[in-house]
Formats: C-alpha cells, structure tokens, sequence
C-alpha cells in the first residue's frame, strides 16, 4: 500500500525553481529576515517536515534547520538534517525548552486532533521573542474539498486560528488570506484578478475527469491558505 507522501507528494519538489522553494524564499525575506537580519545565525524547527522540501528551502537561506514527523518514511527522506520522530498529537517536542528562533509548519494542523499538544509544544520549544509561522487550507473558501483529503480531521477559520494562538500564550498574532500563486505575492494588485478567476465553474479547475491534473491559477484563485505568524513573548 502506497503511503500518504507517496500519494500527495509524488514529484520532485526541491530544487531552486520549484514551489517549495518559492514559499521559503517568500517566508524568509517577508518574515524572518527582517526579525533576525542582525543575527549570524537562526534556528527554525519545521513542525510536519515531509519530505523535507521546506528544510532544504530554508537551508539554503543560511538558517540551521531541524525536522519533526511521526512517520518513518519522512525520517528517511534527507539523511543530512536532524529529523526526529513525534507523535504531533501526544508527545513532547523531543527538543529541549527555549530551542528555535522560528518554528514553521505546513499544511500539518488540519492533520491533528489534538492542537493543544501541538500549539503548547511548539511555544515551549520557541525562544522568548521567536516566531512562530504556520499555514494551513481556509475552511471558508476550500470547505467544499477540505474532505478529499481522508486524514483531514480539523478545519481552521481564520478567527479560530488566531484564538487559538491567543489562548496559547502567543502575542503579535496575524491571520491573513493567502494564494498559493508566487506571482500574486510578487505583484499584489494580481489578487483582484483572482477574485474574478475564482468566479468560473469548479469544474474548470481539473485538466481530466479523474482531477489528478489542475489549472494552477483557477485552482488557487480558488483554494485560499491561511498564513498565521505569531511572537513568543519576551521574558520579563
């Protein structure tokens, strides 16, 4: 039986030009650089490492990068980063308190039940002042789909997603709308084109009738993520 990654995660997701890559350059310089340009060094956990397509991204941008999954075959995936085995749902973070300058997660929390182990483990194992990033699909405009995925089992709104940020401890909490289109990041005003592209009928989304081949920009003008960032407070 094939596994999750082999099923969703089929292609060759890591060289410069690919999409992954994009996402860390896109990251990197909007939100981590400017918090630790000064800094020689930076830290960043990637909660739900995969592959590793976004430790190999982020690495590339000088940032020391460590990975966290539960299954063996991601354990596998890069031999050169430190990617450790965890139960998201249960276990401690098997990292030290006060560890990561950033932690950053991709399409994970839709995954797990139980969010409190997460959200928790992840502010212990941030710095004071650390980042925390994270995305995650919009109930609101993927409703409809969010169920394909069988190990879906949590949906997130945008409010709820900053609440539960809020109730975990963290501060400087911002939830925004966001396409997985790097040109729309790049030339913002291409979001009222979108809104427009996001009008035609679902099915144009699929190139076949199996819907295992789509169009980029319709399915993305359609299926918004939510980018989450948050602080760690500094101690007193």
């Amino acid at each position: 039986m094939s596994s999750y990654l082999e099923t969703h995660y089929f292609r060759d997701e890591y060289s410069e030009s690919a999409y992954p890559q994009k996402l860390c350059d896109y990251i990197f310089h909007g939100h981590i650089k400017p918090l630790y340009q000064k800094r020689e060094e930076v830290s960043l956990l990637d909660i739900g490492s995969g592959k590793g397509n976004h430790l190999v991204g982020f690495s590339r941008r000088g940032i020391k990068t460590f990975g966290l999954d539960k299954r063996r075959e991601c354990l596998e995936a890069l031999d050169q980063f430190d990617i450790r085995e965890c139960d998201l749902e249960r276990d401690p973070f098997p990292f030290p308190a006060l560890s990561f300058d950033v932690v950053f997660s991709k399409s994970v929390i839709e995954h797990v039940a139980n969010t409190d182990n997460f959200f928790s483990e992840m502010f212990r194992v941030l710095k004071p002042g650390g980042l925390a990033i994270l995305l995650t699909p919009d109930w609101r405009t993927q409703a409809h789909i969010f169920w394909d995925d069988y190990t879906h089992v949590k949906p997130w709104t945008r409010k709820g997603l900053q609440n539960a940020l809020k109730i975990h401890g963290f501060v400087r909490i911002e939830s925004l709308l966001f396409r997985q289109l790097p040109l729309v990041w790049r030339y913002p005003a291409l979001e009222r084109f979108c809104d427009l592209i996001a009008l035609l009928p679902e099915s144009w989304k699929w190139k076949d009738r199996e819907e295992k081949e789509f169009r980029e920009w319709i399915r993305f003008s359609k299926e918004k993520m939510l980018l989450a960032t948050a602080s760690k407070p500094v101690s007193k």
